[in-house]
């Protein structure tokens, strides 16, 4: 169970989910081996879990979490959350696709 805020700076205990923002990320992992020279396809399937994580009020005012693929999980500023998604590349929906989006 979450105890404490995610940021390393902070650390601050979780007292209630009321405040802060909380984060779900699914995980994927296969392992490798590092001596493994072959050309084959995977004989094990991803293993897949979903892990929470916690950012008290203070912190969730201007940090967010990224679950980088190589990296794993990095608070950022929300800043760069902004310019990165600014980098990606528009997506224009049709009238008719808005609407199903909209819908139940």
């Amino acid at each position: 169970m979450l105890a404490h805020c995610i940021n390393p700076n902070c650390y601050v205990p979780l007292h209630s989910f009321s405040e802060g923002k909380l984060f779900q990320f699914e995980v994927v992992s296969i392992s490798v081996a590092a001596s493994d020279d072959t050309i084959s396809p995977f004989d094990e399937k991803p293993e897949r879990h979903t892990s929470h994580f916690w950012l008290c009020g203070r912190c969730a005012d201007t940090l967010t979490l990224v679950l980088e693929p190589l990296k794993g999980l990095k608070v950022v500023p929300l800043s760069r959350e902004t310019e990165e998604i600014s980098k990606l590349t528009d997506v224009t929906l049709s009238e008719a696709e808005m609407h199903q989006t909209n819908s139940c």
